[in-house]
């Protein structure tokens, strides 16, 4: 670590110690759908209505549903249309997915590019932990969705609050290895503020140890660090990066496989148009 980094990095840790995160809460539409997904005594007419109050949500989630993620044999035009392909539990969570994005706002270029760029990766690993969790029986291709989504949340406070650090600002390739080193520790403070359930909490947290091993089947974690190594594939050139990676082996990857682009290209899209 240089000095540089090391004096920023205190810092920004002072900052955060002194002010606290701030932590943005939940828009009302995303706790009233996750209320009614979880209830048993909810229709689907409820989700709808949760829904519709929110147009910019509900215009989001028609593009989603249209996306390669959940594209079906017509296209889907209607919130009604959408809860009967996709169900109430993928609703709720790529509800709060959106939201999630919807909470974390730049007021500088440098910011929104980095904010931007780090959500792109984050919808490209939400995408495939999906697809590696629905070849899973026992794992929830939709909990997998959400924790890809959700892995390096701890990363966005750290690019909120640079703003407020002109000389961070000017050293945006150190911003981004600052955020990288607090994202799991904020991260799981910011899904234990919202709630959310420990497994989710558990991939913020070790999702960067691409070396965990642990006893039993494939969990959330080694589907979101499969993810991770899958959707750096195209970044970067380095062929022992599957060395030692117990998860590739829990789920049965084959590790020279690479993601399809094109798809992508349209998730991202659908995502963050």
């Amino acid at each position: 670590m240089t000095d540089t980094h090391a004096a920023l990095l205190d810092a920004l840790i002072q900052r955060i110690e002194s002010r606290g995160l701030n932590l943005p809460t939940l828009p009302d539409v995303a706790l009233q759908v996750r209320t009614i997904a979880e209830s048993q005594d909810s229709t689907a007419q409820d989700l709808v209505g949760a829904i519709a109050r929110d147009p910019a949500i509900a215009t989001r989630l028609v593009q989603i549903a249209n996306s390669p993620l959940y594209r079906g044999l017509s296209k889907i035009t209607s919130l009604p249309q959408i809860v009967s392909r996709l169900g109430m539990r993928t609703i709720s969570q790529l509800v709060v997915s959106i939201s999630i994005q919807q909470s974390f706002r730049a007021r500088t270029p440098l910011i929104a590019q980095r904010m931007r760029k780090h959500w792109e990766f984050s919808i490209q690993v939400a995408a495939l932990s999906q697809m590696l969790a629905r070849r899973q029986r026992h794992l929830d291709p939709d909990q997998a969705l959400l924790a890809g989504l959700t892995h390096a949340i701890g990363a966005l406070p750290v690019y909120a609050i640079a703003e407020e650090l002109p000389k961070l600002l000017h050293h945006p390739e150190l911003l981004d290895q600052i955020a990288t080193e607090l994202q799991p520790r904020l991260g799981g403070q910011i899904l234990r503020a919202w709630d959310f359930p420990d497994p989710l909490v558990q991939v913020v947290l070790e999702c960067q140890n691409v070396r965990r091993a642990h006893d039993g089947p494939a969990d959330y974690v080694d589907v979101v660090i499969v993810a991770i190594l899958q959707a750096r594939s195209g970044q970067d050139s380095d062929e022992d990066r599957w060395s030692g990676v117990v998860a590739a082996e829990k789920l049965g990857v084959d590790t020279g496989a690479s993601p399809l682009a094109d798809e992508m290209d349209e998730i991202l899209r659908a995502m963050l148009d």
